[in-house]
This record gives structure tokens, sequence and C-alpha cells, in this order.
């Protein structure tokens, strides 16, 4: 790689969040989800959540598929969505299990004649994929088991709610054993709902032998306590309140989980200019001096997919915090310094010093989006 701007991965934190979800809710098969280019890590870490215990990965499509195989041979990849059946031959040739969504994409699958593992995947409420009709997932397993050609390896869904605060997550559990009550579960050997956040709130339903778990592999979770202040307490209750009042199902205690994040973008300082009360500085005029200042310029820009809201957040350099001012453009951001910032100097521009979750809520996103918008041609460095 040619620039000194870079994303950083601590993969002994990767290995020890890894352990502690594996340790802490554990499961004959931990899925680590690792789409959208691991959550913007890169797939680099696969060897560190191996490590850490997990013993099967999932993906959106074949292209991620095919990256997760560049690092392990062993343990299964499933894909989350369908593939054109003219990819079916590259699944095939590199052991890639295949999601089965509706009839359709399993006649195509059974036209195919590959030697092709399955993953049936059931609507329970989130109306986007999925078999919804029991018979005719009924139908469809039933023949995948007589065909020798193919390999029932998962059925699954997704949750598209918590259940903190709604009656929705026990409603999709419900529907989901209402669609698969034609079907004997304890023949498949991949049974997984649950996902990172609803592990959190809720014991796994018997049936359950696997789980995907995604943003806490990365550090993250979107499930707090409330504070023990006054306002804190008072939030308790009301929630409290609510749910009774909704007959929503009680969930787990609220935890803090110790789980670190492992991500960090770095880049440089390409030029620092001396600018004069009332010039401009960067386009649009955006940001105009009003006293000499000291602007840094920095080898980064939404190309890069810091995006365009970072004006006003801050970065990192030398230990020191500054502000992002004008627009940010393709390649450069310009930042308010002091005289001791200097050309070549490393900048901080997220994570570390920078927390993600301060430019999240800056950004006005998720963690989600904010990671996996840094480009992937950025080059991944892995400690």
């Amino acid at each position: 790689m040619y620039r000194n701007t870079y994303v950083e991965i601590d993969n002994k934190i990767i290995e020890e969040n890894a352990r502690f979800m594996c340790s802490n809710f554990p499961h004959k098969y931990n899925i680590a989800v690792v789409k959208g280019n691991a959550y913007g890590h890169g797939y680099g870490i696969i060897p560190a959540l191996i490590k850490g215990g997990m013993n099967a990965f999932c993906v959106s499509n074949l292209d991620e598929a095919i990256e997760v195989r560049k690092y392990d041979k062993e343990h299964p990849v499933i894909m989350l969505e369908p593939i054109d059946e003219k990819f079916y031959p590259v699944a095939s040739d590199n052991d890639i299990s295949v999601c089965v969504n509706d009839e359709d994409t399993f006649k195509d699958i059974v036209k195919s004649n590959e030697k092709l593992k399955l993953h049936f995947k059931v609507n329970s409420g989130m109306n986007r994929l999925g078999f919804s009709e029991k018979q005719a997932l009924k139908n469809a397993i039933d023949e995948a088991f007589e065909n020798p050609d193919l390999t029932v390896e998962g059925i699954f869904t997704h949750f598209h709610t918590n259940g903190l605060t709604d009656r929705e997550y026990e409603l999709n559990q419900k529907r989901f054993e209402e669609i698969t009550s034609l079907i004997d579960l304890s023949k498949i050997k991949m049974v997984h709902l649950d996902r990172t956040q609803t592990v959190f709130l809720h014991d796994a339903p018997t049936y359950e032998n696997a789980v995907r778990i995604g943003i806490s592999l990365y550090g993250f979770s979107t499930i707090y306590p409330f504070s023990n202040t006054v306002k804190g307490k008072i939030r308790k209750l009301q929630r409290e309140f609510n749910n009774k009042r909704n007959h929503v199902l009680p969930c787990k205690e609220l935890k803090k989980y110790d789980l670190k994040t492992a991500f960090s973008l770095y880049s440089e300082v390409l030029q620092v200019n001396k600018v004069k009360k009332d010039e401009y500085v960067g386009y649009g005029l955006l940001h105009k001096a009003e006293t000499d200042e000291y602007i840094a310029v920095i080898d980064i820009g939404y190309a890069d997919g810091i995006g365009r809201k970072r004006t006003g957040s801050l970065v990192a350099i030398n230990g020191k915090k500054y502000k992002i001012v004008g627009e940010v453009g393709m390649g450069m951001i310009e930042v308010l310094v002091d005289e001791t910032v200097k050309k070549h100097d490393k900048v901080t521009v997220l994570g570390g010093d920078i927390p993600i979750s301060s430019i999240t809520r800056h950004n006005g996103t998720t963690m989600y989006e904010l990671m996996t918008n840094v480009d992937s041609l950025l080059e991944r460095r892995y400690k």
C-alpha cells in the first residue's frame, strides 16, 4: 500500500471479545458474523476469531465468503442471502453454504445438480427473506434430505427487534416455531435464531444450538443498564411500568459487558498552512479564519469513507485533539491546529483518542455504518 492512511486492528482484542462471548453465551456453534468486510475490520481477523472460539462464519454474499475461505478452509461459511444459480458451482467448489429463502430458490438448487450445503431461512416477522408457509418449508426440507447432492446443514431466522420494550421478539419466536412445526429440528445440524443483542436479553430456546455473534465481536453493544442516578432510576421504573402494561416478557438483567474496540483509523499531515485572519479554508466558504490560524491538511476524505458530516468533529495529533473545519473533501480534510503540529505527524481519525461512539453521535449514525463505510481498499494492519 502506498499511503500512510490505514486501519489498524488489534487482533488480541478481537480474540478476547470472541472468547468472552463463547464462554458467557455458549452454543454448539458460535457463528461469527463477518459481513460487510467484517464490519470494516477486514478478513485478517478470521484467525483471531477462531482462536477465541468461533467455529463458523456467516456473510452476506459469495464475494465475502470467498474472502473468508482465504483464511479458513475448515469451518462452515454460511451466506445469509441467496445467490444467482450460475454461481452455485463456485459455492460448491469452495464448500460454502447457500441460503434457501423460498421455493423458487430451492427449485433452482435442485436443477443445478451441484453438491451444496443448505441453510433454510424462515420469515418470522421481518418480511424480508424466508419461507412463510410451513408446508412449503417442510416439502423443500424433506426433498433436500432425500437428495444425495444436498445437505441440510441449517435453519435460521432473523429477529427484527430485541424484545427489550416490545412483544415482537416473543411473537417472532412463536412464528418461527409455527412455521417449523412440521419439521424435526433435532435432525438439523445448526438451528440459529439469536444474535448478539438478543442473547444479552433472553435465554435461548431449547431447540437452538447455534447463535450468530456480530457487533459484540468488535467491542460494542447497544444494550446498556440504567445509570444509578435519580434520572436513571426513574427511567428504569418507567420502562418496567410500560413493559408490564404492554405485556412484554421480562428480559435478563441489563449489564455492561467487558468488550473492547479493536478498530483505529490513522492518517498523516500533508501540509501545515499559516492562514491569515478573514481568509477562507477549503470548499464553499464554510470556514473563515477569525484570527491568524494554523491549518493542517490531512490525507483522508469522503472517498475513504469518513463522511462529510465529520466537519466539526475531532481528530487527535500528538496526544492533543483538534477540530475538523471547512468542507470535507474527496481526499483531504482541514484541521484547525497549533504551531506544534508538523508535516508527516500521525493523525488519529477514528478509534483510540477519538472514540467511535463519540463520532457516531456527532454524525447521527451507528457504529455499524461508521466502520463499514471506511473504504475496504485502505490497508488493514493487524497487531
